[in-house]
């Protein structure tokens, strides 16, 4: 059941880790809004610092959240347990190994074919390979 669970972020994680992050953060953005009132920044200096300083919070969950599912794979592949990149290998069957199989070995290998060869022949008389599309009545 350990190898069903998925290790990549879910939404309310990418949320709640980017709510703790942005909390970090807090001081920067209080004295980003600060500067702002105070006069030191333009409204356009203000959004550009802003969204500067949206993109490394934004940035640094994914990191945290993505390197922690890269890293929860790899302990998984360590250990032998099936992941979506390195799924089970399940071998099909080879020809022949299943009992009652249309493909079974007798009829895929030479003794089969050379078996089934001679049946044929035989039921089909010497002429066989001689007969031509057509009626009974053709010459």
């Amino acid at each position: 059941m350990v190898s069903c669970e998925s290790t990549a972020p879910t939404p309310d994680q990418l949320d709640a880790l980017e709510q703790k992050v942005r909390a970090d953060h807090q001081v920067y953005y209080d004295d980003l809004n600060q500067r702002r009132a105070a006069g030191q920044l333009t409204q356009a200096e203000y959004e550009t610092e802003k969204t500067k300083l949206d993109h490394q919070v934004h940035s640094k969950v994914d990191t945290m959240l993505w390197t922690r599912h890269e890293l929860a794979q790899s302990e998984m592949k360590a250990n032998g347990i099936p992941t979506p990149d390195r799924p089970v290998l399940l071998d099909a069957p080879g020809v022949g190994s299943v009992q009652g199989s249309l493909y079974s070995s007798s009829r895929m290998n030479g003794l089969g074919n050379q078996i089934q060869g001679n049946f044929m022949r035989d039921v089909g008389g010497s002429n066989f390979n001689e007969r031509r599309a057509g009626t009974v009545y053709d010459q």
